[in-house]
């Protein structure tokens, strides 16, 4: 029995849908003391992290992702690649 190939992960197709629907670039992601936010990670998982510096260091656009930024994991502490941001919805 054939299967479909499935299609590889198009960080920059994920990047185009986030900001479509909300999301934030990096460029305005908050700083260190601002509080956690969500973040797309560049391998398309949403994490809750914190930004641990009180500047923004990008990493540019290459062959493997847009424009990202390396933010900590609130969880785990584990370094992120965040290519879109946004604040964590209410709790109702």
């Amino acid at each position: 029995m054939k299967h479909e190939v499935p299609t590889p992960r198009n960080p920059y197709a994920m990047a185009e849908k986030a900001f479509a629907s909300g999301w934030h670039s990096v460029d305005t992601i908050p700083l260190k003391g601002e509080g956690a936010f969500l973040v797309l990670t560049l391998s398309g998982l949403i994490r809750l992290a914190k930004n641990r510096r009180d500047y923004r260091k990008f990493r540019k656009a290459d062959g493997y992702g847009p424009k990202r930024l390396t933010v900590n994991a609130v969880d785990t502490g584990n370094y992120l690649g965040a290519i879109a941001w946004k604040w964590p919805d209410p709790a109702p």
